[in-house]
């Protein structure tokens, strides 16, 4: 620990911290749109292929949130080695992570059904790591989708830092900074509930422009855009929390160790 707070404050003192500006929502930006094409596309897909789709989204937003993480770390003058993972090895992490968080999304059904909560509102759990990116539905689901976001955060926290993506690590680093991650939580289901909110109604009172979904007319660009634009703002306003959050918790815990 003391090591990565030395680290983080090598780089700052190097300058070598990342500027936020426009070009960071380009590699960003690709993987949103590759999303959000194939979630419009699993409404009219035949059934065979809808869960493959599926896995796509889930993968697609995890690579657009880790370059989100990347970006958002070394801009708040923390290091992580990230930026040194191939495309093929960020797709393999992607895939290590997807299907652990698939696994905890159908324990939490079956838990949720066995303890008498109704199928149907026990589904909901199963909204998969892209919730964080597309509204699925208001309410209190997005404090579940809060808590997946912050474990997700912690499984690319553990991947930069060298160790492999574990629920164990997970929960060691939960225990290490539970009160400022329990914070985060309340200010990430906050804010999602709020954005879900407003992104819902905002496309009810644009429903004139924006089209059903089929593909080749111009209203479907026009629908496009506008969710790629809402899943940008989601992601990045995300990372910042748990970015900003975590820093400021090995912060503390730093000053502590120091202390005679």
């Amino acid at each position: 620990m003391l090591q990565e707070i030395a680290a983080s404050k090598a780089v700052r003192a190097k300058g070598h911290i990342t500027q936020f500006a426009p070009y960071l929502a380009l590699q960003t930006l690709p993987w949103l749109l590759l999303a959000t094409v194939l979630r419009l596309y699993m409404k009219t897909a035949p059934n065979a292929v809808v869960l493959l789709l599926f896995v796509l989204v889930q993968l697609s937003v995890f690579i657009a949130f880790l370059v989100a993480c990347e970006k958002m770390i070394k801009l708040s003058g923390g290091w992580t080695s990230l930026d040194r993972l191939t495309m093929g090895q960020r797709a393999r992490f992607a895939w290590q992570v997807i299907w652990r968080l698939l696994i905890a999304f159908l324990v939490a059904v079956v838990l949720a059904i066995t303890t008498g909560v109704d199928k149907h509102a026990a589904a909901t759990l199963w909204v998969g790591f892209d919730g964080l990116a597309f509204p699925w539905r208001q309410g209190a689901l997005q404090i579940w989708i809060a808590f997946i976001a912050t474990v997700t955060f912690i499984f690319v926290l553990e991947k930069g830092t060298g160790n492999a993506p574990r629920f164990i690590g997970v929960a060691r680093q939960l225990r290490t900074h539970k009160r400022s991650l329990c914070v985060s939580w309340v200010y990430l289901g906050l804010f999602l509930m709020i954005i879900t909110f407003a992104q819902s109604k905002l496309a009810f009172m644009l429903g004139s422009v924006l089209d059903d979904g089929k593909l080749g007319t111009v209203g479907t660009y026009v629908l496009v855009g506008f969710i790629v634009l809402f899943s940008y703002l989601r992601i990045w306003v995300v990372v910042a929390i748990l970015t900003y959050t975590i820093r400021a918790s090995y912060r503390r815990m730093g000053a502590q160790e120091v202390k005679p």
